[in-house]
């Protein structure tokens, strides 16, 4: 099923992705990497969503143009939906450079918070801050929600986080339509979006891919977060954001 912002995001770079091929992919237990000319982008990898077999794909992506493995974004299926993603994200250059801790970056003092998709440095930093923390996380860790509360929670929310993997699995609408007009909405994760057309709803604390080399051989192997982080740098972007 499309939706508005995905939709919108595809359109902003549609007309850029069509001079340009795929030059080289990746299909990590953690993360999927898709380079193209400009540069090597991220998304999730749902991988209990990918179906049993030979093959996690019978598709070759290298030399296609990248405008139609693009538009994977709007496939059901999570692995070709963050192949899409990772594809749109080669090309995002947007941000600032940030080196601010979350909790230095935002006011978390005596707060509610709801953060969709558990994010556990950030449950750390946050905890001991907030007035309450809610997390909604669909492998049932602990001290976590099923995403079906959400919709109870994240109304009494002064702040809530958005892991960018909503995008993937076509959700961020559905957890935007609970936030109250006055909460502040940070999208969280290496798989958002460095997007001007995403902070239109919130403010984007993502990554951009500086070691395209490191990157995609540290996935090859596997990698998360922990290793892939040494070749990011960390971004912020937003509209209201003086860095």
């Amino acid at each position: 099923m499309k939706k508005a912002i995905i939709c919108d995001l595809y359109e902003s770079v549609e007309d850029k992705l069509k001079e340009l091929t795929i030059v080289d992919y990746v299909l990590g237990l953690g993360y999927v990497g898709v380079e193209t000319e400009l540069g090597l982008g991220l998304a999730y990898t749902f991988r209990d969503s990918i179906p049993g077999g030979c093959n996690a794909t019978d598709q070759e992506f290298v030399s296609k143009p990248a405008n139609v493995i693009a538009e994977k974004i709007f496939s059901d299926n999570l692995l070709e939906s963050a192949i899409g993603i990772a594809t749109i994200n080669s090309i995002l250059n947007n941000g600032t450079a940030d080196n601010l801790e979350i909790t230095e970056r935002y006011d978390f003092k005596e707060k509610v918070v709801s953060m969709v998709g558990y994010f556990k440095p950030f449950e750390e930093k946050i905890s001991p801050l907030a007035k309450k923390l809610y997390i909604f996380e669909l492998k049932g860790y602990q001290n976590t929600m099923h995403p079906g509360q959400a919709k109870l929670y994240i109304p009494q929310s002064d702040i809530v986080l958005i892991t960018g993997t909503t995008f993937i699995n076509k959700t961020t609408e559905d957890f935007l339509s609970f936030v109250p007009d006055d909460t502040t909405i940070v999208f969280i994760g290496a798989s958002t979006p460095l997007s001007n057309i995403i902070s239109r709803y919130g403010d984007i604390l993502g990554s951009y891919v500086m070691d395209k080399d490191y990157c995609k051989r540290v996935l090859a192997r596997g990698a998360g977060m922990k290793l892939l982080k040494k070749g990011l740098e960390r971004r912020i972007l937003g509209r209201d954001i003086i860095c």
